[in-house]
């Protein structure tokens, strides 16, 4: 038994092997996001893949647990990453500067252990539940109001974040810009995001240990100090159950570090090659961007999964694991 996990081993059902061994993806390194990066990596996760594209504003400090005054104007994902380290050194941390859509690749969510969604913004949270569905990967999703907030566990093929939606909010766009730079600004405390992302980290480490967890949407009341459950039904309109079937999938020695050119000529006659998110030259065609462009460069992800169709089928290509966006994992 490690004497720094050694209080932990006594509790009824813990089992450290299989946190060690584990791997979690959290989306959104705010608040919530690094309470929940901490409280994991502290508790011996393995592997930690922390993705976002924001900087460290001022304001984050008075709930980011894991930045400081010399941290602003730094990219969060980074700056998490180096406190982690020096909290949890048995911890590998792979910071990555992006939105999700260019940061995280399809088979990061597909092998991850477990998705977490600490996203601001239901646009955001709905682009991220569509994903992880295209692989049968389940999301975490947490989220913070002023005085409360919400946990809710979506595993495969149950109902999911959109099916609690109407179809027009599930229309609306309110991507976030950045901390400051939201389309609706909302209020936020590090009391709250505490308490919610602990629950998160509780509902995180039962399920990477194969305990249950509630298939309810909790809601949690700080300033009354209770909960309720809601039970969600499936929405046969819900657009976000999507699945990539496996024999449809070509792995590639093709990473996203290599150029486009290398990777066009492996499409068939009448087949055309799409991003899942618009590149620099705009749309989702790959064919017509510049083949000389690296394909992070075009805001590709290690690891994704792109679409290869033709007027009969459509296929992908699994793009080998790269290390773009110039990470480098820590730990």
């Amino acid at each position: 038994m490690s004497e720094r996990f050694a209080r932990q081993e006594l509790v009824a059902g813990w089992n450290q092997a299989r946190l060690r061994e584990s791997s979690v993806v959290i989306v959104g390194i705010g608040g919530l996001g690094s309470e929940v990066a901490r409280l994991l990596a502290m508790a011996g996760v393995g592997r930690l893949i922390l993705c976002d594209h924001d900087v460290v504003e001022r304001s984050n400090l008075s709930r980011g647990v894991l930045f400081r005054d010399d941290d602003v104007s730094r990219f969060k994902a980074e700056v998490a990453a180096g406190a982690l380290i020096a909290l949890a050194p048995d911890t590998t941390v792979v910071p990555r500067v992006a939105l999700h859509v260019h940061g995280v690749g399809l088979t990061d969510l597909r092998d991850a252990s477990l998705v977490v969604s600490c996203l601001d913004s239901r646009e955001a949270r709905l682009q991220l539940m569509g994903r992880c569905a295209l692989v049968s990967s389940g999301m975490l999703n947490g989220g913070t109001s002023d005085w409360g907030g919400e946990v809710a566990w979506y595993a495969p093929g149950e109902p999911c974040f959109g099916c609690g939606l109407s179809s027009p909010e599930r229309a609306v766009v309110d991507g976030a810009v950045s901390c400051l730079g939201t389309l609706h600004a909302f209020g936020a405390s590090g009391a709250v995001s505490a308490l919610v992302g602990s629950l998160m980290a509780v509902f995180a480490l039962r399920l990477l240990m194969g305990a249950a967890v509630t298939s309810e949407v909790v809601s949690i009341d700080a300033a009354g100090g209770g909960m309720t459950r809601s039970r969600l039904t499936d929405d046969p309109d819900c657009p976000l159950h999507e699945r990539i079937e496996p024999a449809d999938v070509t792995a590639l020695t093709v990473s996203n570090d290599a150029p486009l050119a290398d990777l066009l000529p492996l499409a068939g006659p009448g087949e055309t090659l799409f991003s899942w998110a618009s590149i620099p030259d705009g749309g989702l065609v790959l064919d017509q961007a510049r083949a000389s462009a690296t394909l992070a460069q075009l805001g590709v992800p290690p690891g994704e999964l792109l679409p290869v169709v033709s007027a009969t089928r459509t296929r992908y290509f699994e793009l080998a694991r790269g290390a773009g966006l110039g990470e480098a994992a820590i730990g």
